[in-house]
């Protein structure tokens, strides 16, 4: 769902990037950061089910709320995070209503010492009276990153290619999808240096609503291949509603993967094989899996080592809860959707409750969990403009840890 900026903001340093995504109808999207002390908590703490960390995530560094958030370890030590539509202002603002500038993505690292964190916002032009966004589209469209990797020494983000579409709260639509490496991604950002490849047109296919790189047993995503692991593999959004299908890359053609091209593009199969995606095509074949219907355009799929299990965790529209299903394989035999969490502000009574309150946007975050945790956020929004200025509680993660399912 997308808003257009409140009259406070126009003529603010929003003019390049004027319009506001608070949400989106069969998805989920999150302002999401991590501050020091909830990553340490949740890392130490022992686990309470059901344990809801509500605290605000800070308004700081200039940075003033976001949405559509991924955790992405660099193997570095650090984790980086990616945030979608984001209020910045001056370093010392801490509320919406001090905002100068509205950005369609900014990032953030969160580097851990000894149980210490800290946390640095970033973007291009940050501290400025010219902030732009970390990673620009062309035109008038903008992108809205969705999950990452890195892989030797290189970080890869997909992308959602998005423009202006009709009008009111859905007034967008999907240009398509590409795929950006930054091999100096330890740099600020300001320095980065991006290369943008094509990965689809359109929202039939959008590859990249998760990324699976060495995951798996023995790393291997997919174990019945013993070259399996020479893979990276792009859960997507298929169809209307969407389901969710599974595409995978050489790792070897991650730098020339751009459709259509010659790249050895597959889909996985209702058989459970793989078949090469026609490179002129901008859907997947009809025969393909289907691994969780209803899908998500914002989710995350990892493997968790401890119990063997894959376990996906995601949003259904702008429900009241979030959900998740277990497989003991990436590639098929995916259980029943599960209930995970009741968002409790969208009970009635709740007090931050109101008529137009919507909570959305579930993600994983292994980075930060513990032994036999399982750790995501959710974010809760309004539907009404004036209140994603004012109030606080809005706009922002909130992190809640539970055991970690199995079967």
């Amino acid at each position: 769902m997308r808003l257009h900026p409140p009259g406070s903001l126009l003529g603010r340093g929003v003019s390049l990037e004027s319009e506001l995504r608070i949400g989106k109808s069969n998805s989920g999207w999150i302002a999401l950061l991590l501050v020091a002390s909830v990553m340490a908590c949740v890392a130490q703490t022992p686990l309470a089910s059901k344990e809801v960390q509500a605290r605000g995530f800070p308004y700081q560094q200039g940075w003033l709320g976001a949405d559509g958030a991924y955790s992405i370890p660099t193997g570095t030590g650090s984790t980086l995070w990616l945030f979608a539509d984001t209020f910045v202002g001056p370093e010392t603002a801490t509320t919406r209503k001090q905002s100068t500038a509205f950005l369609h993505n900014t990032i953030a690292f969160s580097h851990c010492d000894a149980g210490r964190c800290r946390l640095d916002y970033d973007w291009p032009g940050k501290g400025t009276d010219k902030p732009h966004a970390v990673f620009t589209a062309p035109g008038n469209d903008w992108f809205w990153p969705m999950d990452g990797f890195v892989y030797n020494g290189t970080l890869y983000v997909a992308l959602m290619q998005m423009h202006s579409s009709g009008s009111g709260a859905f007034g967008f639509a999907y240009s398509g999808s590409q795929l950006a490496s930054v091999r100096n991604f330890m740099d600020p950002p300001a320095q980065w240096e991006i290369h943008y490849q094509k990965l689809n047109t359109g929202s039939k296919a959008v590859p990249g609503v998760s990324i699976i790189v060495n995951q798996g047993p023995n790393d291997n995503p997919d174990p019945p291949n013993p070259e399996g692991a020479k893979y990276a593999y792009f859960i997507t959004a298929a169809g209307d509603d969407p389901d969710l299908a599974l595409l995978r890359i050489p790792l070897s053609e991650l730098d020339h993967l751009e459709r259509p091209g010659d790249a050895h593009w597959e889909y996985l199969k209702t058989s459970r094989t793989w078949a090469p995606w026609e490179s002129s095509s901008t859907k997947l074949p009809g025969d393909r899996a289907i691994l969780l219907n209803p899908g998500a355009s914002e989710m995350t799929v990892r493997y968790h080592s401890s119990t063997q299990q894959w376990i996906a965790v995601y949003p259904h529209g702008l429900g009241q809860r979030a959900y998740y299903s277990l497989s003991s394989s990436l590639t098929g035999g995916w259980g029943p959707q599960e209930d995970l969490f009741v968002y409790p502000e969208m009970r009635e009574g709740s007090p931050n409750h109101t008529p137009n309150l919507f909570c959305y946007a579930v993600k994983e975050h292994p980075e930060v969990e513990a032994a036999g945790q399982l750790v995501f956020t959710y974010a809760c929004n309004s539907s009404v403009e004036r209140d994603i200025i004012d109030d606080r509680s809005l706009y922002h993660p909130i992190m809640v840890r539970e055991p970690l399912p199995s079967h």
